[in-house]
Formats: C-alpha cells, sequence, structure tokens
C-alpha cells in the first residue's frame, strides 16, 4: 500500500507539474500581454496620398493638434467633444478620441494589452508598437461580434500625459482608405 501511495504522489506532481509547464508555454507563446513580443511596425505617410486639407483637433479636457486630411472637415463636429470624426468615403471614418490622462488610462501599451481578447462583443487581436514621425503608437484590430472580421483598427498614442486613439473605422472586407489614414496620423502636429 505504502508505494502505490508513493506512486499516486509521483503521478499527480506530474501531472501538475507538466500541466504547469504545458500552462507555461501556452503564456510565452501568446503575445498578447507583452509588449516586447508584439508584431513592431513604422509608419510612414504615402507620398501619393494627397492631403490637401488641414484640420484642427480640440478634444475635451485634453491638449489638441493638427492634421492634414484628404477631405475638408466634418461640420458634425463640435467643438470641444470627446470625439472627431472625419468621413473618408461611404461607410469609412477617422476617428480622433482622447481616452483620458495616462494615469486613468494606464497608458497605450496596458490600454491595448488588457482589451486584447474576447471583451463581451468585440474581439482585438493583432498588436503591434508603431513607430511615427512623432513617436509610438500601439496598433491593434478590432472586430465586432463573436465571428466577425476586423473592421476597426485603432493606434493608441501618448502624448503630453494623455492618451488618444486614432481609429479606422471601415466596411468588412474594404479598408481602401488604410493608406489615407496611416498618412493623416503621420502628419499629426501636436499643440505645444
Amino acid at each position: 500500500m505504502r508505494s502505490s501511495t508513493i506512486g499516486l504522489i509521483v503521478t499527480g506532481t506530474l501531472v501538475v507539474a507538466s500541466g504547469g509547464v504545458a500552462i507555461a508555454l501556452l503564456a510565452r507563446d501568446d503575445p498578447g500581454t507583452n509588449p516586447a513580443r508584439w508584431t513592431t511596425e513604422a509608419l510612414t505617410a504615402d507620398g501619393a496620398v494627397a492631403l490637401p486639407h488641414p484640420l484642427h483637433v480640440t478634444p475635451a479636457d485634453c491638449p489638441g493638434f493638427s492634421l492634414a486630411s484628404p477631405v475638408t472637415e466634418d461640420s458634425r463636429n463640435v467643438p470641444g467633444s470627446g470625439s472627431y470624426t472625419v468621413q473618408l468615403g461611404s461607410g469609412h471614418y477617422a476617428l480622433w478620441i482622447c481616452l483620458g490622462s495616462v494615469e486613468e488610462v494606464g497608458g497605450a501599451r496596458d490600454a491595448v494589452a488588457g482589451q486584447l481578447g474576447v471583451e463581451g462583443d468585440s474581439t482585438s487581436i493583432n498588436p503591434a508598437l508603431v513607430t511615427t514621425p512623432f513617436g509610438e503608437a500601439v496598433r491593434v484590430d478590432r472586430a465586432f461580434g463573436p465571428d466577425a472580421v476586423p473592421r476597426l483598427t485603432d493606434w493608441l498614442v501618448d502624448h503630453g500625459g494623455y492618451t488618444y486613439a486614432f481609429g479606422y473605422l471601415h466596411p468588412t472586407q474594404d479598408a481602401s482608405f488604410y493608406e489615407d489614414m496611416e498618412a493623416m496620423i503621420a502628419s499629426v502636429v501636436w499643440d505645444e
């Protein structure tokens, strides 16, 4: 009886240990919460994208910024609101939002890491650290619904103690204004 008890203890210990190793390997292979394992990219403006319209964005309770746009300002934007929308085309929108102070939000990296995976009706995937002309951004793709395809790309940026989200919302399978959005982001100049 003593040898079978020892055998059960050893077997149980091996099962628990191997389960722990499997969990550790899965966690190691999941880059989601570890920014050091995220893809890195460089965002540069495509010179072929025309941005003839200057815009100034002044979100509520956050410093503003200027950018260049392929379209004129949309009069639906209320000065001092928390968000700013530019309609790029039918069903295609550039979204400019101040999420709040870095202290409140936790910063761009933490905000993305905390939202990866399925959360309610949305799924956040494909995190990447992006070098922009004004510093680092964190890009993430978002899908809505349990089996949906991503149709929102967000670039989260920390600047001047605040975290901003620059989003591109588009129809499923049609991100035809993606280069325009990248060029707009590359054109951002912060108010000081």
